[in-house]
């Protein structure tokens, strides 16, 4: 009886765990989140943007031969809060995210974006040579020097990176959001790779992280390597059970 039992749990595991990879993006990629906490941000408004990149975390296989999430706040400063290459692990990449402090300060966009470009995708910081690059930055206002912030934008373009843009709320400048961002194609959500959102409670909707994570995982597709990966998620498995 209780090897029927065990049995049984242990297909209805398999199959748990298949139904939640379904809807998982897979595929090589570098995902930098560059999020605005600028003294109009404020810690509750600030803490509702982390959940949410956490949220958007989830739907990526994350590790080494699939997606790696790092993040960088900016203020009157910018700083690393998680590297590539700090999280192979879901669970603890989503808790980590989640408790990034907020300091508040002016809106320095262009720090962040040069310190993406520079720093954040630079292989010490774990970006791997063939993973497409991929930058989403929030913000809810004006940056304070929007032509410097244009041309950090346009470098980081034209270095190969992908960026997606979010502004949040009424004070942003739209012209300014859309000019950071990439051009995507027709197809693309949004119709390309900015967006506006009326204020951050609209961040928590299913249906706004389901389009950023979209437009993401459309940025590369190479496939994990069963024979070489298999270890690692096994690995993973025994380490957080569920927690892929």
């Amino acid at each position: 009886m209780r090897m029927l039992i065990g049995s049984i749990l242990f297909i209805l595991l398999n199959v748990i765990t298949t139904e939640a990879r379904k809807d998982k993006c897979e595929g090589k990629r570098d995902i930098v989140f560059l999020l605005d906490m600028s003294g109009s941000v404020g810690k509750r408004n600030f803490q509702i943007m982390l959940d949410t990149v956490a949220s958007i975390a989830d739907n990526f296989y994350i590790g080494p031969y699939n997606t790696q999430v790092g993040v960088d706040v900016f203020s009157s400063s910018v700083k690393t809060a998680i590297k590539l290459k700090d999280y192979n692990n879901r669970y603890y990449l989503e808790r980590a995210i989640k408790r990034i402090k907020y300091e508040g300060g002016m809106t320095n966009t262009y720090l962040g974006l040069n310190h993406v470009r520079y720093n954040s995708f630079s292989y010490r910081y774990g970006h791997r040579y063939h993973a497409p690059r991929i930058a989403i930055v929030l913000t809810d206002g004006k940056s304070q020097h929007k032509s410097k912030t244009l041309n950090a934008a346009r470098n980081l373009k034209n270095a190969g990176v992908k960026i997606f843009s979010v502004g949040i709320g009424s004070g942003i400048d739209w012209s300014e959001v859309h000019g950071i961002a990439s051009t995507g194609r027709k197809r693309a959500v949004f119709r390309g790779w900015s967006a506006k959102v009326q204020n951050f409670k609209e961040l928590s909707k299913t249906s706004f992280k389901h389009q950023i994570t979209e437009v993401a995982c459309s940025v590369g597709s190479s496939k994990l390597n069963p024979k070489k990966d298999f270890y690692i998620y096994r690995l993973l498995y025994d380490e957080t059970q569920f927690c892929f």
